[in-house]
């Protein structure tokens, strides 16, 4: 190719590559992955678009993807702040956390108020469980692209995993507000919205994202639980018949069904499901056993409420994991979503000042995919 037709190509790519970053922050991470393919297309010796690319692909669950992308970037020598951003982001997707931090440190002194810097460095904070710190980055990501839905996304589950589930509940609005069609984030508000007791507000946005994902599990035992507490029993025996058809050993959905059995009058199958969830938990005996005398006794149930959900209980992931881009729904990787793992920042500076990265891993002086939980134990409780 000429020099010519060579830098119109770089060019193109280039407008591909803002594009790709637009759409990622707006969380349309599929076609975010499809407009960075197309600046690699455009400009193959691009490192600044694998390393952009990497963490599109590690947030739609493909980490092999991902992993090859980040490798490709690593010989990226940044001098501006997207191109540390994109070796930033190919630094945490090799679990580099440290490397990963300085980078966006050097994005953020590089351009105060580039908010892709601030939205590194709390997904790596979030990651490493400083959740103050990663918090503190993501207000700043906010105020910088108030138009990015990742933004509020990530800060939402870093607020569920602070207890502020409120706070989390308008950052998953805002988000749906931007990017409608990311149903993920109808499962984290159902979540943060369990978590609040507000059943019937629950029961809705679960029922949006079970539309597109039936069989993912955690959310079927979700909205057991709330239809379970908004005295829908039957609705409740539904979602735990499904789960059990998933995976039959599942000795709380067992459990669970019993309680609710139960209260539809069903002794005889309350008592079965309660005597095959004990022989699955032998862990669970004493609760199992009390509910079993309650039925057998025919003592009523007290105001059934799920209880809260410990740190295990939500998946300060960010971004969807396994499940977003075709794969099939029902479990989250560990290693999959931006704040699936990793670190970084300090204090807020006034307002008035711009945010000067601090020392360490902090962007400033001093938010899946996606594991297991522990949940109730019965009842429903970017050259």
């Amino acid at each position: 190719a000429s020099p010519l037709h060579a830098a119109k190509g770089v060019d193109a790519a280039q407008g591909d590559l803002k594009r790709g970053l637009d759409l990622y922050l707006s969380a349309r991470f599929d076609d975010a992955v499809e407009a960075l393919s197309q600046a690699l297309e455009k400009n193959p010796r691009s490192k600044t678009a694998a390393g952009l690319r990497s963490i599109c692909l590690w947030t739609t669950g493909d980490v092999a993807g991902a992993r090859r992308d980040a490798q490709n970037a690593m010989t990226l020598k940044p001098s501006d702040a997207e191109t540390f951003a994109a070796r930033g982001f190919a630094r945490f997707v090799r679990r580099d956390l440290d490397g990963a931090a300085q980078d966006f440190i050097s994005a953020a002194k590089r351009d105060k108020r580039y908010a892709l810097a601030y939205f590194g460095m709390g997904s790596v904070r979030s990651s490493q469980e400083r959740l103050k710190d990663a918090l503190t980055n993501l207000n700043l990501a906010a105020r910088f692209r108030s138009d990015a839905a990742a933004v509020y996304i990530v800060r939402g589950t870093v607020l569920e995993k602070l207890k502020h589930h409120r706070r989390a509940v308008d950052d998953y609005s805002k988000a749906l507000k931007i990017a409608p069609e990311f149903r993920w984030a109808y499962f984290y508000r159902g979540r943060a919205w369990r978590e609040l007791q507000e059943w019937r507000k629950a029961i809705p946005d679960l029922n949006a994202f079970l539309e597109f994902h039936p069989d993912f599990e955690q959310a079927l035992y979700f909205r057991s639980n709330a239809l379970f507490a908004a005295g829908d029993f039957r609705g409740a025996v539904k979602d735990l018949d499904r789960i059990l058809q998933l995976n039959p050993k599942n000795s709380l959905a067992l459990a669970n069904r019993g309680v609710a059995r139960s209260e539809l009058g069903e002794k005889a199958s309350a008592l079965a499901d309660l005597r095959k969830a004990k022989a699955l938990a032998p862990e669970k005996r004493a609760s199992i056993e009390m509910q079993i005398a309650r039925i057998e006794s025919g003592e009523a149930m007290a105001a059934p409420v799920p209880a809260a959900a410990d740190d295990s209980d939500v998946e300060i992931t960010g971004t969807p994991g396994k499940g977003l881009a075709g794969k099939a729904a029902g479990e989250l990787s560990d290693t999959s979503g931006i704040a699936a793992q990793p670190d970084l920042p300090q204090e807020p500076l006034p307002v008035e000042e711009d945010p000067e990265p601090a020392a360490g891993a902090s962007l400033l002086p001093k938010v899946q995919t996606k594991p297991p939980k522990r949940l109730p134990q019965v009842g429903p409780d970017v050259d």
